[in-house]
């Protein structure tokens, strides 16, 4: 075993240095995903360390005019495995919960950034996920999501563009999570009613306005019954107003399930609705060609060994709303994810004008 800096902390959780988790699961996995936008321009980056597999991979992403552009990443976690870089990719940690900085460097995906996240509010903690398939406990994660401002540039071909005061958003979770790591056949005959996932419609939204910032999350079961939500408003006095409740009315470009439009209402702890109406702001993007769901180049997804590295992997396609589940032009349509992230403008109830993250993902559509 080795020992790095932050070993010199007493924050152990068990007798191994901080890079050996304290479970063996090959699914167990730390890291991030961050997200930048404006006017038809959507960036979107993370990297993620899979201790047991000894891996550290990580993505890129840029939407725009019609177009996704995406770079995967993959190298040996150790000895390094306190250096937060693979390749041309990389994060500085300036200060925790306030400030990091992402950088990609050229390296054949068309475009490249060199952006600083600024916390504009405290983290939210989500909820822990847990969940056993035959009795294996599959899921088992954590993660907090903060709202932040966003500076620095952007370069797309010959075009640099300042993102200034950009909406942008920060994700850190870790745990065992089923869809990272290599897959590992397990079964059984019948399945108790805890181990059923009843889910099916997913939004997870942090946005904000030009007077405060906010964020809620929620699934529903297929016939729309909600199975669970949580949120928050932040305001600039640091007040903080739990959400209890969220109502939706969104709009799909034709024949899709890709929003373009619509409304959520959000109910505070006294009772009280707000109304935002939604607009779409450019091109949608997938995580699919991040390398979830099998986006690799090999048909696997993060976590799995590639090599020392590091591995670097390019790919570019048509990504608009009116395109459907557009993706990843090697993959057979129906292996294709389509768009989930959907960058909007944001008009709230008193007035107040912002934009939204809004990830929306319906489960159980078919990937083969």
């Amino acid at each position: 075993m080795q020992i790095s800096a932050a070993d010199e902390y007493p924050f152990h959780q068990h007798p191994t240095p901080f890079n050996i988790p304290y479970t063996s699961d090959v699914h167990f996995n730390d890291g991030y995903f961050c997200a930048a936008f404006a006017e038809d321009w959507y960036v979107v980056a993370g990297l993620r360390l899979h201790p047991n597999m000894n891996v550290i991979d990580g993505f890129a992403g840029l939407a725009r005019r019609g177009e996704q552009r995406v770079l995967r990443v993959s190298r040996v976690l150790r000895p390094h495995s306190n250096e937060l870089a693979v390749g041309p990719l990389s994060i500085e940690i300036h200060q925790p919960l306030q400030a990091v900085s992402l950088r990609l460097e050229e390296a054949g995906a068309g475009f490249t950034f060199d952006l600083r996240f600024t916390a504009r509010a405290a983290p939210f903690l989500e909820t822990p996920y847990r969940f056993r398939r035959y009795g294996q406990l599959i899921h088992d994660m954590l993660r907090y999501t903060q709202i932040c401002r966003v500076s620095g540039t952007v370069t797309r071909d010959d075009e640099t563009v300042t993102a200034t005061d950009w909406t942008a958003l920060r994700d850190h979770s870790w745990g065992v999570r089923a869809g990272m790591g290599p897959k590992v056949a397990s079964g059984g005959v019948a399945r108790d009613e805890d181990e059923i996932d009843h889910r099916h419609f997913r939004l997870w939204a942090p946005f904000a306005t030009d007077a405060y910032t906010g964020f809620f999350n929620t699934h529903e079961a297929r016939d729309g019954t909600t199975l669970d939500f949580e949120g928050c408003l932040d305001f600039p006095d640091g007040r903080r107003v739990r959400l209890t409740a969220v109502r939706h009315a969104l709009e799909y470009a034709p024949g899709t399930h890709n929003v373009v439009g619509g409304s959520f209402a959000l109910m505070d702890g006294s009772g009280h609705w707000r109304e935002y109406r939604l607009r779409a702001a450019g091109t949608p993007a997938d995580v699919q060609g991040l390398g979830y769901y099998g986006g690799w180049q090999d048909g696997g997804s993060a976590g799995v060994w590639r090599g020392a590295g590091p591995v670097v992997e390019v790919d570019r396609y048509p990504q608009a709303a009116a395109l459907g589940r557009a993706g990843l032009t090697r993959l057979p349509a129906g292996k294709r994810l389509g768009p989930t992230e959907f960058p909007c403008w944001l008009e709230g109830p008193d007035g107040e004008r912002g934009m939204v993250h809004l990830e929306h993902h319906l489960f159980g559509l078919s990937l083969t």
